[in-house]
């Protein structure tokens, strides 16, 4: 802004729900944390005091005057992230809109006539204070959340009896080509018009399962087409600012690299629980979307940020303690967010807990630890940061979407299993996503499903011969898109799948390395391999607690099978491992292939992440036990050359002991539940 850089940090306060009287107040509380910005929604549903009739000045309401918080804002040197949807959700009647409106879909010409009049209006007012004509406004959300809403508008969609958009987008897919919609779903329609919606993968068997990705498919298409629809019709109107869109805390409906596409920013919602306590994979999650994040995004940014709890979501996240807010900004930055919007600033009429009450006034637990945030963000400036990786996982947003669902309602994959086996070995990575090939690092590992587009198996065979190395699991991708064969990769499928679950054992040998003692629920057995074996044997049990399987037990010992294989493939490899994969198993494949793991923690339940801030690099260490820790970490040597090197807490403000026989060892202390963030410097000669 004005040829200089601005940390894109604000807090959402919404100016329609408190008495403009306090708004002076409100906005010297978000300077006093240290915020240049803010945030708001503005609601369609208030602002409309008639169809079609609209009131931004507070003729009818003095918090309907739009026009005032503009001014005030601009007035008070901030700059404002504005948000006018139309849909804003906000826990608002009809998520902001007018009942004429909500009635119909987002795609419905009915929807889109009156949505047409309000982005109008409301584009009029806000013009002016765009930052391209002097104003504040310097950025633009349009849509919120976009989802279109099946179990409410199955039959607008064409997805109950009557045919609709759902059938016209299929004969779009499908080029037309009714012989292709029916081989894919194993079906003799006569017509488009009679293909119906299957919306869960209930019933077994190819056809069924074509039919829902053709679902989910079309479930991402609505919401790619409401947001090209908003953005084209507010560029229309003159908005020439950079347009936000927001999405889900899930891959389940939008396509977060599509939408940031049509737009130009789009990053996903974050409302963690209390301390990441709600469920075990919950820590994990959070840090997974916001790698994804970094494969696609210009800037990966949280539009929204929990800050305090609408009053219905607290059976979720439990009351939000001031340490929780450390600990969510610390795993933001080691994710690799460079920016958010903390949601909400101010409390309002249904929002709790946040760090100003809804008087204005400070909340005397909670403001000093958002100060001490927004501080220690400008301190360490995570825009700028590098962040020193090396492993990534493949992800494709339609794997997430359509996964298998468990008995308990969890979702769970393959990826499932090898992200919690990353988290619990402390392994850093991006992610790379099939559909472009972004994040590449040296080493690849394979988190999809069975299936695989031929575009995405051809991506990564050139990524291979390219000079990569990708590693495979227990999910093997040998199907295309349409669930039809295609293993363009060459993968060899086992001749027999056996089981060493635990207390089964087996030592596997990576190489010239240490064999890695593991069990595995189930395991490939190779009779023949296109490259080098990778042999396991079978090694003693723990001694059972009774008599009755003493002999049993053993009669197994030294059987060896060759349990996978490392194939070259022009300047890469592709290596198969017919094994659950679990921390030991991770930490070994990095240590055989000699791919550098730059911070490691030696301590369960701490995870870390290291970045390069110019000649400095910065730590962060997150504690997700409900005991403090004093955590061993082991720091790769690569990028601590010329030392000594010098270790600050920069939220403690301590010193940081450095083993002088083993420099790359740090020790750091951390709370229960918390975090922290370790400035590295070389040493000053005296």
């Amino acid at each position: 802004m004005g040829g200089q850089p601005h940390a894109l940090l604000s807090g959402e306060v919404h100016y329609w729900r408190m008495n403009p009287r306090l708004w002076p107040e409100v906005l010297r509380r978000v300077r006093e944390m240290g915020l240049e910005g803010v945030a708001t929604y503005v609601c369609w549903e208030h602002h409309e005091v008639a169809p079609g009739r609209f009131d931004f000045r507070g003729e009818t309401a003095p918090e309907r005057n739009l026009v005032a918080f503009l001014e005030l804002v601009a007035a008070e040197g901030l700059w404002l992230l504005i948000r006018p949807g139309p849909y804003i959700y906000s826990e608002w009647r009809n998520g902001g809109l007018p009942d004429r409106a909500a009635r119909y879909h987002r795609l419905h010409p009915e929807y889109r006539a009156a949505a047409s009049e309000y982005m109008a209006a409301v584009t009029g007012v806000i013009l002016p204070y765009l930052a391209t004509r002097g104003g504040p406004v310097i950025l633009f959300q349009a849509e919120n959340e976009p989802d279109p809403w099946p179990h409410i508008y199955e039959g607008q969609l064409g997805l109950g009896q009557t045919p609709g958009l759902f059938q016209d987008y299929l004969r779009e897919r499908y080029g037309g080509d009714l012989a292709a919609l029916n081989a894919a779903w194993e079906a003799d329609l006569q017509r488009f018009e009679e293909a119906r919606a299957v919306l869960q993968p209930v019933v077994p068997g190819r056809g069924y399962l074509n039919r829902y990705l053709d679902f989910c498919r079309f479930r991402m298409w609505c919401t790619a087409e409401a947001v090209r629809w908003t953005v084209e019709g507010y560029r229309a109107l003159g908005v020439d600012v950079p347009i936000l869109v927001n999405t889900y805390t899930n891959f389940g409906i939008q396509n977060w690299r599509e939408l940031e596409d049509l737009a130009d920013l789009a990053g996903p919602d974050l409302y963690p629980a209390d301390g990441f306590r709600l469920r075990p994979e919950e820590l994990r999650q959070f840090l997974h979307y916001l790698r994804y994040t970094r494969s696609y995004s210009a800037l990966p940014y949280i539009p929204e940020f929990e800050a305090g709890i609408w009053h219905g979501g607290l059976d979720y996240t439990g009351p939000i303690t001031p340490g929780h807010y450390l600990l969510t900004a610390c795993a933001a930055v080691l994710g690799g967010a460079a920016g958010w919007n903390w949601y909400m600033l101010a409390n309002r009429d249904n929002w709790l807990l946040s760090p100003i009450n809804e008087l204005g006034h400070p909340r005397p637990e909670l403001f000093e630890v958002f100060r001490r945030v927004v501080a220690l963000f400008r301190e360490i400036d995570p825009p700028a940061l590098e962040k020193l990786c090396a492993t990534a996982v493949t992800v494709d947003p339609l794997h997430q979407t359509a996964r298998r669902q468990a008995g308990d309602g969890r979702l769970i994959d393959g990826s499932d299993r090898l992200l919690d086996a990353l988290l619990d070995a402390d392994i850093d990575y991006d992610c790379y996503d099939v559909a472009t090939g972004q994040v590449a690092r040296p080493l690849l590992l394979y988190g999809g499903g069975d299936w695989l587009s031929a575009a995405a198996q051809e991506r990564l065979l050139a990524y291979v011969e390219s000079g990569g190395t990708l590693v495979f699991f227990q999910d093997l991708p040998v199907r295309d898109e349409t669930l039809s064969p295609l293993n363009r990769l060459g993968l060899r499928l086992p001749e027999r799948i056996l089981g060493a679950g635990y207390p089964q054992r087996l030592a596997v040998r990576l190489g010239d390395g240490e064999a890695v003692t593991l069990s595995s629920p189930a395991f490939f057995a190779f009779e023949d391999v296109p490259g080098e074996p990778i042999v396991a044997e079978r090694i003693p049990e723990p001694p059972p607690a009774g008599d009755e399987l003493a002999l049993h037990i053993n009669l197994l010992v030294g059987t060896s099978y060759i349990v996978g294989y490392r194939q070259r493939r022009g300047a890469g490899s592709i290596i198969c491992l017919g094994l659950a994969p679990g921390p030991e198993l991770l930490a070994a494949l990095h240590r055989w292939l000699d791919v550098p793991l730059y911070s490691r923690a030696h301590t369960p339940n701490v995870v870390t992440a290291l970045f390069r801030a110019g000649e400095a690099r910065i730590l962060i260490a997150l504690n997700v036990s409900d005991a403090e820790r004093d955590a061993l970490v082991h720091l790769h040597p690569a990028p601590f050359t010329g030392g000594p090197w010098r270790a600050r807490d920069l939220l403690g403000g301590e010193a940081l002991l450095m083993d002088p026989r083993n420099p790359q060892t740090l020790l750091v202390h951390l709370p229960a539940r918390g975090g922290a963030v370790v400035r590295l410097e070389k040493e000053i000669p005296a």
